[in-house]
């Protein structure tokens, strides 16, 4: 008898309280807000000051963290240590930075380390710039072609061709492109008839 009007009691309920399923859906979530900075200012300054450290290893840490965290300031910090840091690995290390880096805020300390007194600065920035594949450095890559190291004369050769290459890849896709834009529009042409 209590299993009857257990179940009776159950179904009666059941249907005065529909399933939470039968119901809309619940509205979205608010606008996801844009993360808050982990580092305050006076933090990031601190790093700053650390791309002074006579320990190249110091030097180098604060240039990845200010690089991983987007600090505006990165991009005349960098070049300025491009230029002037004693060290050649940090140097090195600051084009491995910016290689396969697109945009021309990118290419700038690359250039820069065309000018570099070491020569495997030199020649991984036209490395890098031949990743990048942007011919507008043209003109600082072909100024290498007098360089007094071999290596650095051959590897801006490379670029060179490189930069060639990439015109062509371009140019062939827009002719595709183009050609497959004129067959349509003859085709749409010829449906209208």
């Amino acid at each position: 008898l209590l299993v009857f009007i257990g179940a009776g009691t159950f179904l009666i309920w059941d249907r005065i309280n529909p399933i939470q399923g039968d119901l809309a859906p619940p509205p979205p979530p608010a606008a996801a807000q844009l993360p808050v900075s982990v580092f305050s200012e006076s933090e990031i300054q601190k790093v700053r000051l650390s791309l002074q450290d006579a320990d190249p290893g110091v030097r180098w840490a604060a240039i990845q963290l200010l690089f991983n965290i987007r600090d505006p300031q990165i991009g005349p910090v960098v070049e300025r240590l491009l230029t002037e840091d004693p060290d050649a690995e940090v140097r090195l290390k600051i084009v491995a930075l910016f290689r396969g880096q697109e945009g021309l805020a990118r290419l700038g300390p690359l250039v820069r380390g065309l000018s570099d007194i070491d020569q495997t600065v030199r020649l991984a920035s036209l490395q890098a710039l031949g990743d990048i594949g942007d011919p507008s450095v043209s003109t600082w890559v072909t100024a290498l072609l007098r360089d007094v190291e071999p290596d650095v004369r051959i590897e801006a050769l490379r670029t060179l061709g490189r930069f060639q290459d990439k015109r062509k890849a371009d140019f062939k896709a827009l002719a595709e492109k183009l050609r497959k834009d004129y067959e349509e529009a003859v085709r749409l042409a010829a449906a209208r008839r």
